[in-house]
């Protein structure tokens, strides 16, 4: 390969990650197998502009929202983030830009309903290409956080029971109000899952009900999510998080260019 071929035009940044990430990209391309850091990929390609998910000084954009109408905005020193997202009943969300204007980037006309999954996911409703409406959850948050406690060090984190977790998921879907009960008496961390995972489609119905879903985010959590949505009957898509995000983060690189 030549060096015009494997130096990068600019760096992809995921700061809303933890801890951040970032990839080097030629175009819409990623260069490389994997992925590295913000500051490890400056320092190799020091003259090469970084742009990423959001900023804590980023401007923040009310909701609703076109996002692949929102421009990147500039920070210095050849740095460019992503506007977070504000509701009204929230805080500023900064890790959903990127993705929804991936994907939506990717299936232009798709209405339906977003779902990004990590330490907090997010229901973004979609219609005509805008975010109508968001709804978040901790239930990533949570699983950590219960699985870290003294009292639940039994649970078992090899048991995969496909069977165990949608029941788990139908029992907490249910009877939200027993969740505190029905955590005491968990046994692995597949049913742990499964039950935070039901208490979240209980209260995201308005978003899923007779709507499709496309989930966006890592295993094991979207993967778990997927299938809890699947088995309510929701047609679901799923996809690849780095993906999408460097997609939402390509079309504002393409923006800045022709500007």
């Amino acid at each position: 390969m030549t060096d015009s071929q494997t130096i990068p035009d600019w760096i992809a940044a995921d700061t809303s990650h933890t801890p951040p990430r970032a990839w080097a990209m030629k175009s819409t391309r990623a260069l490389g197998p994997g992925e590295s850091t913000p500051d490890d990929l400056r320092q190799k390609f020091p003259g090469a502009p970084l742009l990423q998910c959001s900023d804590p000084e980023a401007p923040q954009i009310k909701l609703p929202c076109k996002p692949l109408d929102l421009p990147a905005q500039a920070l210095g020193g050849n740095r460019f983030t992503l506007p977070a997202l504000a509701a009204s009943d929230q805080p500023p969300i900064t890790s959903l830009l990127a993705p929804a204007r991936g994907f939506l980037s990717l299936n232009p006309g798709w209405d339906g309903v977003l779902c990004v999954t990590g330490p907090r996911s997010h229901w973004a409703h979609i219609s005509a290409e805008e975010i109508v409406s968001v709804q978040s959850f901790l239930t990533g948050d949570l699983l950590t956080a219960l699985r870290a406690n003294p009292a639940l060090s039994h649970l078992d984190d090899t048991q995969q029971d496909n069977a165990a977790f949608l029941d788990a998921v139908s029992d907490s879907m249910s009877r939200p109000e027993r969740l505190a009960a029905r955590l005491a008496t968990a046994t692995s961390t597949n049913q742990l899952a499964g039950l935070l995972i039901g208490t979240e489609l209980a209260a995201a119905r308005p978003y899923w009900l007779g709507q499709q879903v496309a989930v966006i985010g890592q295993p094991p959590l979207a993967d778990l999510q997927t299938k809890a949505l699947e088995a309510q009957g929701v047609p679901v898509t799923r996809t690849d998080e780095p993906t999408m995000i460097r997609a939402g983060l390509a079309t504002a690189r393409a923006e800045l260019q022709t500007n």
